[in-house]
């Protein structure tokens, strides 16, 4: 009995035991719960903190890139500039990616990411699609989001006659290049007065191969003198006349500096031929030099005149006068006393390259009847404004050889033109700067002999980016773009002109 007591006493002292032992197990594993929980809730709380914060800075970089878009479509572009692929705000890294969906759409992505507690990445994006606000009515094919690799440029040259048009014989002194989506448009002089096409098409779909001949137009059969300058849109293309000043030799009723053609229909056909009212010139003189198209209204430049303005406006179906494609009417013009070498438009100004001491003018075309100058830029070196580009609120200027041929400006307010940056690019006649295309922090240009590429996203220090690539046969005429391929004019002095077609390296 004795023995049973003490084996009960002793297993009541286990159970004992064990019952604390469990009473301190379940204790110990509700204050890890509460623990826990209490940490979770701070985590929960921090992420919720650190969340709010990516999303505003998101949600202000996206603001920042539809501003951009408001101002000029080519400003919409992946932020930052390579090399970084990123900017460091405290604990957040933040960048932009942007893609094409179209020629005038393109998708903007912002990407904010950090660290959060226990080394985990956390991220807030947003995303939205921004189109061009000038759309098909100015706004241009040339895709401002560089891609593929640029500090390699690859190049595919065509002798225009023998490759192009089949005529090797022939010259075809090219003078200017429009790039439309599929379509390239192709402008040629004809200094020798030969009897040939002066306004061709070409297929530029795949623009990996050799671009077929779609179609050529001959702008006046009786007068064998060319065409100087092309821009389109739409259906039509709009071409400045080599031949409007010698009045004495023009086909009755056709004279005219401003040509339109219509290339909706096949054959293209030319539809009018616009004389600008109250100018003359002798041998030389008045003819049509540059051209730019925006919004219905055609800015035309002529060379120096005898009488009357070289920088001109013309409503063709935008300019609130009536005109027309077929029926373009007079809207005003300025006088430069020199020839006009290029014209940009950006927002209500116009900014004209001329080879006069001030370089470059800039002209108030808010009221196109009365087109007023309001500000200009004079650089030191001579008489050489010879090419004008411009993005949002700057614009670029290139000039014919002499010291500091390219020129940044700051176009905020264009009655005071700053200088953002300058670059000497060489020596020699064969740096004067005939065309600037800007693409995002790419600045592409020809010269007498090369097609260069700068960066240009801090004016005050720009940098060559790629090894020059020489022209075949000399010296560089036309510039334009599709997408992410350059399309290049050049002339040799046997004026058997060249098409180069540019690409970025793999």
């Amino acid at each position: 009995m004795d023995k049973l007591v003490n084996i009960k006493t002793k297993f009541q002292k286990g159970f004992s035991i064990l019952e604390i032992l469990l009473a301190m197990a379940i204790a110990l594993l509700t204050i890890t719960a509460v623990l826990l929980v209490s940490f979770g809730s701070q985590s929960l709380a921090a992420d919720s903190q650190t969340s709010g914060e990516a999303q505003s800075k998101a949600q202000a970089l996206l603001e920042m890139e539809q501003a951009n878009s408001r101002l000029d479509f080519g400003l919409v572009n992946p932020w930052p500039s390579p090399p970084s692929t990123f900017v460091q705000d405290g604990i957040y890294k933040k960048s932009v990616s942007v893609t094409n969906v179209d020629v005038y759409t393109k998708q903007v992505t912002v990407n904010i990411t950090w660290t959060g507690d226990h080394n985990r990445t956390l991220s807030s994006q947003l995303s939205t699609l921004l189109t061009n606000p000038e759309g098909p009515t100015g706004g241009g094919v040339c895709s401002s989001v560089l891609s593929g690799d640029w500090t390699n440029p690859v190049m595919a040259q065509y002798e225009f006659g023998k490759d192009i048009v089949g005529d090797p014989s022939s010259g075809f002194p090219i003078t200017d290049v429009a790039a439309d989506t599929n379509k390239l448009y192709v402008t040629v002089s004809n200094s020798n007065g030969n009897n040939f096409p002066t306004f061709f098409i070409l297929d530029i779909s795949d623009p990996t191969i050799k671009p077929p001949l779609l179609q050529s137009v001959d702008n006046d059969p009786s007068v064998k003198t060319g065409l100087n300058a092309v821009t389109v849109s739409g259906n039509y293309a709009y071409v400045a006349n080599a031949s409007g000043a010698n009045f004495a030799t023009c086909s009755s009723g056709v004279c005219g500096q401003l040509q339109v053609i219509d290339i909706s229909v096949s054959p293209a056909v030319v539809v009018s031929t616009f004389k600008i009212p109250g100018v003359t010139g002798q041998s030389g003189q008045a003819i049509g030099k540059s051209v730019f198209y925006k919004d219905g209204i055609v800015y035309l430049g002529l060379a120096k005149t005898l009488t009357g303005p070289e920088f001109n406006l013309i409503d063709v179906g935008g300019g609130g006068h009536g005109g027309s494609p077929t029926a373009p009417v007079y809207l005003g013009g300025y006088s430069v006393a020199n020839a006009v070498n290029s014209i940009t438009v950006k927002n209500n100004y116009a900014y004209i390259a001329t080879p006069n001491v001030e370089n470059l003018t800039a002209i108030n075309v808010s009221n196109p009847v009365s087109p007023v100058r309001v500000g200009g830029y004079s650089p030191a070196g001579g008489s050489n404004g010879e090419s004008v580009f411009a993005v949002g609120n700057t614009v670029y200027m290139g000039r014919t050889f002499g010291s500091n041929e390219f020129n940044i400006l700051d176009s905020t307010n264009p009655t005071s033109l700053s200088v953002l940056g300058l670059k000497d690019i060489g020596t020699g006649n064969t740096t004067s700067i005939n065309r600037i295309l800007v693409r995002d922090y790419l600045a592409f240009l020809i010269t007498n002999a090369q097609f260069q590429i700068w960066r240009i996203d801090n004016p005050a220090s720009v940098t060559q980016y790629a090894v020059p690539l020489s022209l075949p046969g000399g010296s560089g005429t036309a510039l334009n773009c599709s997408g992410n391929y350059i399309f290049v004019g050049s002339l040799p002095t046997n004026d058997k002109g060249f098409i180069s077609i540019i690409s970025s390296g793999p």
